[in-house]
């Protein structure tokens, strides 16, 4: 007789070695419990903050004390994302009790040095930067590759998780970029080479390359993150060169026209003919006027 292969079974209180997913879709972001290993992660998210340091970008590279590698291994943010990556690996990876335990402990302890507070659920690509420490929260949200979040950033659900036994939270693309004491909550969706600007609230999608800004947050742009993203190999990235290739301002023209609703008599003197620029001014001053 043919061996059979049975269905694996979960022992109680422990968790199965199977890939996360949602519903019958599998999952797209992937982590270390997701094929990747421990090792390789750890080793992605160093160089991340190693070549930050080479480009200039971090205090350590600028200062040329250390070699970046070494002066990576002091940044704070680095610790949480390690932290996060162990407690992370032993959740869904290893099924010892006292693993976890000793990882959920040096978590905390790591909290308490740097205010940054990773869930375990959290599925986070390779490539994690933070490199500002303080006051950020990251919910069990799912994130892409190669992404950089500022302090002050909070990540998570509308609704509190004592409401809902499922929460609806938000998910990150690759290479996006989160700027300082942005809040990103709900069943968000921030697509590829997305940046959010500073002290902004994203409650609805932001598309891939957009630019989002205010509170709550509104397209006005479609640049993207290139500018800010930084990583060793950005150039021969095929998925980034695709991005970048795209036309930056495709159906932007409805989107930022409630932002430049007020624009002055100046600048439409510049850039347009001058019986344009005329009958616009005139049209702005009937619009201005009280009524």
């Amino acid at each position: 007789m043919r061996n059979r292969a049975l269905p694996a079974r979960e022992m109680p209180g422990r968790r199965s070695k199977a890939v996360p997913s949602e519903g019958d879709k599998p999952v797209q972001v992937k982590c270390v419990c997701e094929g990747a290993g421990l090792r390789t992660t750890l080793r992605e998210d160093l160089d991340r903050y190693a070549f930050a340091a080479e480009v200039g970008r971090g205090h350590l590279g600028q200062a040329g004390v250390l070699s970046p590698r070494w002066g990576a291994l002091l940044q704070q943010g680095l610790w949480a994302t390690a932290a996060y990556r162990i407690c992370h690996y032993a959740r869904y990876r290893r099924h010892s009790q006292w693993l976890r335990m000793l990882a959920d402990v040096s978590r905390r302890i790591v909290l308490a040095f740097t205010a940054i507070d990773i869930a375990p659920d959290a599925h986070i690509g390779p490539g994690l930067w933070i490199p500002h420490v303080g006051f950020i929260v990251i919910g069990p949200v799912r994130v892409g590759r190669n992404c950089e979040i500022f302090h002050g950033v909070t990540l998570g659900a509308r609704e509190s998780f004592m409401v809902q036994c499922s929460p609806r939270l938000p998910t990150l693309g690759d290479r996006v970029w989160i700027g300082p004491g942005a809040v990103v909550a709900g069943v968000v969706t921030v697509g590829d080479d997305a940046a959010v600007g500073a002290n902004s609230l994203v409650v609805h999608d932001v598309p891939p390359r957009g630019v989002v800004l205010g509170v709550p947050a509104r397209l006005v742009s479609r640049r993207g993150s290139f500018a800010q993203i930084t990583y060793r190999g950005m150039d021969v990235d095929g998925e980034r060169n695709a991005a970048l290739a795209a036309d930056p301002e495709a159906d932007l023209a409805d989107t930022i026209a409630p932002a430049r609703a007020r624009i002055t008599t100046q600048e439409l003197s510049a850039e347009m003919p001058e019986k344009r620029a005329d009958h616009l001014e005139k049209e702005w001053i009937r619009r201005s006027a009280p009524k």
